[in-house]
């Protein structure tokens, strides 16, 4: 039902529906939130429903690209990132929106990454977050050769670009709830 919510929902509100709209200037505060639930491609993100906290904060972010630039080194095909975010989130809208913008730096395919949403319980249809032992969200697994080498849990301890360095370097990172 929720993806079905979710398809009118984008559905309404986007290509030809939205040009008719055009000259109303759609508020997105007047519209009735919707929560990404399940798998999801990043272009969801940029609907009139969350562009204007992704957006915004994906422009307010400025990458460290001296760190950046370490990074990519340890980056390639087999890399595989799974975002598992809430939506309703306010770490997921202001973490997000930053980690994409350092991925967009460091050119990371979006066919490596997978978005997942949580519902407000931190949970959704397919279970994942029970498969993937979810405790907070926004979370960052990040896999070589299919097999989870670290995450980050919620928040980073100093930045996306240092902790993502320690993560794929193997300098020993932990993340903010590492032992709980």
């Amino acid at each position: 039902m929720k993806k079905f919510i979710l398809l009118f929902a984008i559905t309404f509100f986007s290509c030809d529906n939205m040009k008719k709209n055009k000259q109303t200037n759609i508020d997105p505060n007047d519209i009735e939130y919707v929560d990404l639930i399940g798998e999801f491609p990043r272009k969801d993100l940029s609907n009139v429903l969350y562009s204007s906290w992704f957006d915004k904060n994906y422009e307010d972010y400025s990458v460290d690209k001296v760190t950046a630039d370490k990074i990519k080194k340890y980056i390639g095909r087999d890399l595989k990132i799974k975002v598992v975010m809430g939506t309703w989130c306010s770490d997921s809208r202001e973490n997000v929106p930053s980690f994409f913008k350092l991925i967009d730096y460091l050119n990371i395919k979006d066919k490596n990454i997978d978005l997942i949403g949580l519902d407000i319980n931190k949970e959704n249809p397919n279970g994942d977050e029970k498969t993937y032992e979810i405790i907070n969200v926004p979370t960052f697994i990040f896999y070589k050769k299919d097999k989870e080498i670290n995450r980050i849990v919620e928040i980073t301890l100093e930045s996306f670009e240092k902790d993502i360095l320690k993560i794929l370097d193997g300098s020993g990172y932990e993340n903010a709830y590492y032992g709980f």
